[in-house]
């Protein structure tokens, strides 16, 4: 009897040490083999380097709690976390993009945070308005904003100062109007027999459609006038943006057939003026720039996209993150997550060094943020930015059927609105019925 009592001593306190497990879904890559012993995130660099840095640095100085990544591949995320969700195999905490948020939402499968914040002492009075509206629904906060990634000018100034395109500063003149675009695009490639603009046009459909949102904003204009369930690609707004891009590619101002990698590629090897392209660069390419010898040898800057239009805007979405229902099993594991947020919610300012925006106030107004390279001047982003409405569903899908459409006339020469009539068509009977039925979320992002 003795000994019986021993042995459940043993597995009680054994129980009792157990630390808490949290799961934690994630994308931005897999680099353990560099990481895995970091834990200052100021020694890593890139999305996965500083998120690898960031989790080790929790489970090193939160006793009882051990975060576990579960890293996914970008391209088979959702329809990971879907399936997932299905075997009812769940992550506590997952990254989710907040276009996608409110399919989420809507079936049911987050847990709402404004009570989970006030627990842990998020403040979320802090987020900047674009990251307040990417993650509220129905009044109630859904996700922690954990960063705003944006559409930017990657600039080449070695190149644009041969075409006469740098002020007296040493920064470049950027346009203020439409006209203002085509005449310094012409100028450019007269100057330097190169594309002004390197476009994503192959196997990209989100650039298509970020660039698409962009200049239909500036404008005044919206993808979706009515309301989240009707897209008009009719509009005077759409179809000036579609012939200003129609415009460019036919004249050889902006490169043709680059894909991401590609078009990276290009503007790091000097055959471009101008990349149009994430926030997400920032870092590498100030890092390619100090590389003497190379084409952006001392001569990168990056941009806010140029408002061409009445009104300032520019293409932006957030990572967020969301705890899933079923993910905690029980008091112990859903404290332990809310610890997980609170302590990634203290670290905007480290994942800002990914080249992506914080998502609070406190953090961008900060000298250490605006100290960084590029970011006082990209900050407005913060504020700035526009997206999809967030209620409209399936926003991956239907950024891959206007894409693929938006190509066809830009790249293909398909007449606009026998390219644009094809895509409202699909868009709005895929909206219809998502709208009959919401039973599951969207696992077909890519």
């Amino acid at each position: 009897m003795k000994a019986l009592f021993a042995l459940v001593l043993v597995l009680a306190q054994a129980a009792i040490a157990a630390p808490v497990t949290v799961q934690f879904a994630r994308f931005f890559g897999s680099c353990e083999a560099q990481y895995a012993a970091v834990t200052d995130a100021a020694r890593a660099t890139g999305e996965c380097g500083i998120v690898t840095a960031l989790t080790n640095r929790f489970n090193a100085t939160q006793p009882g709690v051990v975060v576990q990544p579960q890293i996914i591949e970008h391209r088979s995320y959702y329809p990971q976390i879907g399936a997932r969700i299905i075997n009812r195999d769940i992550p506590a905490v997952a990254v989710l993009h907040a276009s996608v948020l409110n399919d989420f939402v809507k079936r049911g499968l987050v847990e709402p945070l404004d009570t989970g914040f006030a627990e842990v002492g998020i403040a979320a009075r802090d987020f900047t308005a674009q990251a307040t509206r990417a993650v509220t629904v129905d009044g109630r906060l859904y996700a922690l904003p954990f960063d705003t990634h944006s559409w930017l000018w990657h600039l080449n100034l070695n190149l644009l100062r041969q075409a006469g395109l740098l002020g007296a500063d040493g920064r470049a003149v950027l346009p203020r109007s439409e006209a203002e675009l085509l005449a310094q695009a012409r100028r450019f490639k007269a100057a330097t027999g190169k594309p002004y603009l390197i476009l994503l046009t192959v196997n990209d459909a989100p650039a298509f459609l970020r660039t698409l949102v962009t200049l239909v904003h500036q404008q005044g204009g919206s993808l979706f006038p009515r309301d989240p369930l009707h897209i008009d690609l009719s509009t005077p707004e759409v179809k000036r943006a579609v012939e200003l891009l129609r415009t460019l590619y036919r004249e050889g101002l902006a490169s043709h057939g680059h894909d991401y990698a590609s078009g990276i590629q290009a503007f790091v090897a000097g055959q471009g003026g101008v990349m149009v392209n994430g926030t997400w660069l920032l870092g590498d390419l100030d890092k390619e720039a100090g590389e003497a010898g190379r084409p952006l040898y001392g001569g990168y800057d990056a941009a806010p996209f140029p408002t061409l239009y009445a009104r300032p805007g520019v293409w932006a979405d957030n990572h967020v993150l969301v705890m899933l229902k079923g993910g905690t099993r029980n008091p112990a594991e859903r404290r332990a997550a809310l610890q997980f947020l609170k302590f990634l919610y203290d670290e905007g300012g480290a994942w800002a060094r990914t080249g992506q925006l914080p998502t609070r106030r406190s953090v961008i107004d900060s000298a250490a943020f605006t100290a960084l390279p590029h970011r006082r001047e990209i900050a407005p982003l913060a504020e700035v930015g526009v997206n999809l409405p967030l209620a409209v569903a399936r926003q991956s899908r239907l950024q891959t059927v206007l894409g693929d459409q938006l190509a066809a006339t830009v790249v293909n020469e398909v007449p606009p609105d026998q390219a644009l009539g094809r895509a409202q068509r699909s868009i709005n009977r895929m909206l219809h019925r998502d709208a009959q039925f919401t039973g599951r979320p969207d696992t077909d992002r890519p």
